[in-house]
């Protein structure tokens, strides 16, 4: 069975799974609970509360009247089930997961296990202990084998920062849409970008940290988006400000007859998965290491600052933060700033950014930065004759 079947199969399994366990009434509302401020947390958290009820033949119920009646019992039952899981391939990772999802069905009925459960090299995590980071090579050899759509959703993520969930939510209800674009609209039948860099505003719903921000894009990655977005055009979709920036299907396969609006987290990362295969053995999320790694080098060069390197990666950053970068409505002139800071953080992104010539406030600030003061008092005392002149 190929690996995509096998995702397939597995998906389907997960959705039985989660239909069963959701019949049992508490389960349900304890399910709901979590949803209400995470649906990926009450997703993850219900498959691992049945996968570990599987593993010790029992019911989330009984586990729960046990909890309730035994607290030692249960205590035990979590601590031989960490010794189990070690003894296995489990990762400490997914080991500390697992723990957490029973503790929280726990903490439903009113029960905090109180014993201190230790799992060894908790922080440690195999995944990604030796992943290195693309360079700007790397991902161009990713982009010759890959069709516009997944050029577009790796962009995203290597240039503008944004995690998959942002483009497509869990379970394709919301996404990136058209109107989060503010600098690109529809002129003489075309997508066109009126203002670069091109902003992409982060509403609260997509943001894992619950807060709307924006980024932006580059030059390479607008251009391949308008291509994308001026495509499915020509191919007769009729787009309006709530449409998918990601359309969850491609034109060859029937993409009017999706039953999802917004291609969902878990197939954005399977698609990005298989771009990188066979040559790189990378997860999805190395592109968002490749947007910080970038501009942390800008930041260390003078060209962006810290809070707009974490602003920019949705971060909440430091407090100073909350009253400048975290308001709702930003003024104008601090968002002119951001956008003028990821511009000359640019070339670090984008490989074309390096190798286009720079706009003329570019080449006026770099000439500031190289002039000594001598220099500059020099200059602006011709300036001041030439304007006593034209007065």
């Amino acid at each position: 069975m190929d690996s995509a079947l096998l995702n397939r199969a597995t998906n389907s399994t997960k959705v039985v799974e989660k239909s069963e366990l959701l019949l049992d009434p508490d389960v349900r509302r304890w399910y709901d609970n979590m949803a209400r401020g995470s649906p990926l947390t009450a997703d993850g958290r219900l498959y691992k509360l049945g996968r570990f009820c599987k593993l010790h033949h029992t019911t989330p119920a009984t586990l729960a009247k046990m909890a309730t009646r035994d607290l030692k019992a249960v205590t035990d039952l979590l601590q031989d089930h960490i010794t189990m899981a070690e003894s296995g391939d489990y990762s400490p990772g997914y080991i500390e997961e697992q723990i957490n999802a029973v503790k929280s069905w726990f903490r439903h009925f009113d029960v905090a296990i109180k014993r201190r459960t230790k799992i060894s090299r908790s922080g440690f995590t195999p995944t990604i202990q030796n992943e290195q980071v693309p360079d700007r090579h790397e991902l161009s050899e990713i982009y010759n084998g890959a069709e516009l759509r997944e050029c577009v959703m790796v962009s995203l993520m290597a240039k503008s920062g944004l995690r998959p969930g942002v483009m497509g939510n869990h379970d394709g209800t919301d996404g990136l849409q058209i109107r989060d674009l503010p600098d690109i609209k529809i002129n003489n039948g075309r997508f066109v970008c009126l203002s670069t860099p091109n902003r992409i505003v982060v509403r609260w719903e997509l943001s894992k940290a619950g807060h709307q921000y924006f980024t932006f894009s580059t030059d390479s990655s607008t251009r391949q988006l308008l291509a994308y977005l001026n495509e499915r055009l020509e191919h007769g979709e009729k787009l309006h400000l709530n449409s998918p920036v990601i359309h969850p299907c491609n034109y060859n396969n029937k993409w009017r007859k999706s039953q999802k609006t917004f291609l969902p987290t878990q197939r954005i990362s399977e698609k990005i998965r298989r771009v990188f295969r066979p040559q790189f053995a990378w997860r999805p999320y190395v592109l968002r290491a490749y947007f910080d790694t970038q501009l942390l080098i800008a930041e260390s060069k003078g060209k962006v600052t810290r809070d707009f390197r974490s602003f920019f990666m949705g971060h909440k950053g430091t407090i100073e933060s909350r009253y400048t970068t975290n308001k709702g409505v930003l003024p104008i002139a601090l968002v002119n700033e951001m956008s003028d800071a990821f511009a000359r953080s640019e070339e670090h992104l984008d490989q074309t950014s390096a190798n286009r010539k720079p706009n003329h406030k570019q080449q006026i600030q770099e000439m500031l930065d190289r002039a000594t003061p001598q220099q500059i008092e020099d200059a602006l005392g011709i300036l001041a004759k030439v304007m006593r002149t034209i007065r």
